[in-house]
């Protein structure tokens, strides 16, 4: 008896909570986040998310490019502290390609992410 209850109880909190919206969306229609009182933040379509990745790689070659010039700025450190060792000197050229690599993969991201952005939004034709 007392499962009986607790679930016409259940049933009658969920009705009320959510009959208001049942009722706006009307029958035969599917129902929207706004229907239902939920605000949508973010992206909404394809180019908004585009927008979104760009963002995130301006702010990722952003931080290789900072890097890279740390990394330059060692390799020059060591390159002059090297005093002629073969070793050295051949450790801060490694440094020095590495931090010129990670400017290349860092431009490469951009375009590669701004080329997608136009293509998107610009509709190419070829």
């Amino acid at each position: 008896m007392k499962k009986i209850f607790v679930s016409i109880a259940m049933a009658l909190v969920l009705g009320v909570m959510f009959a208001p919206a049942v009722l706006a969306i009307g029958p035969g229609s599917i129902p929207t986040p706004k229907d239902v009182g939920i605000a949508q933040t973010g992206p909404n379509s394809v180019t908004g998310w585009v927008g979104v990745v760009l963002t995130v790689v301006k702010w990722f070659y952003t931080i290789i490019f900072i890097v890279a010039i740390a990394m330059i700025l060692l390799a020059a450190f060591h390159f002059v502290t090297s005093k002629g060792d073969a070793t050295k000197t051949k450790t801060a050229k490694s440094e020095l390609l590495y931090a010129i690599v990670g400017i290349a993969v860092a431009l490469l991201s951009y375009g590669i992410v701004s080329f997608v952005q136009n293509s998107v939004t610009n509709q190419l034709t070829y």
